[in-house]
């Protein structure tokens, strides 16, 4: 493994986050067990553009999963980092208007924390924007610090995601 390093003022922010991580980061690994997926752990990461800097990968291989409120119901999507969910062709999918899910909103549905939301093991409807890239993709594993390296095949076959253009 890799390391990186910790201001002495930050170790105590950090041990906070991987504690409280820990539980959904096994909720990933447990979806993805068996697989010849690798996980990477870097320094905490809440932007695609702090992902990147650490992970040295082009923003459209970190994939977003982001969620939003349509009507009473949420969904998530699954975008490139380097594009952005297109509301008004998601308002047509789910027929209801949407917004981002508040990041409490997020927690309580999902279980993730905005930033490391992972798309394994949700029980709301995903979708995938038709515009992820083939080959070696990044989604979030359930932390702000703690990503997966997985072929976006091998991620759409663990995910029951409906694949749309859904980016701009």
């Amino acid at each position: 493994m890799k390391s990186f390093t910790q201001k002495t003022g930050e170790i105590q922010e950090f041990l906070d986050l991987i504690e409280n991580d820990c539980e959904n980061i096994r909720r990933v690994k447990n979806v993805v067990e068996g697989l010849s997926v690798d996980f990477e752990v870097h320094p905490k990461a809440e932007s695609v553009n702090e992902s990147v800097e650490h992970s040295k990968v082009s923003k459209d291989r970190i994939i977003k999963t982001l969620v939003f409120k349509a009507g009473k119901d949420f969904v998530a999507v699954m975008c490139p980092g380097d594009k952005r969910v297109d509301e008004q062709k998601l308002e047509e999918l789910t027929d209801n208007s949407v917004r981002m899910a508040a990041p409490e909103e997020v927690e309580k549905t999902t279980g993730y924390v905005v930033g490391g939301v992972s798309p394994f093991d949700l029980d709301i409807p995903i979708y995938a924007a038709d515009s992820i890239p083939n080959g070696e993709v990044r989604p979030a594993a359930g932390s702000r610090v703690v990503g997966l390296k997985i072929d976006k095949d091998a991620l759409m076959s663990l995910v029951d995601a409906k694949i749309e253009k859904l980016t701009k």
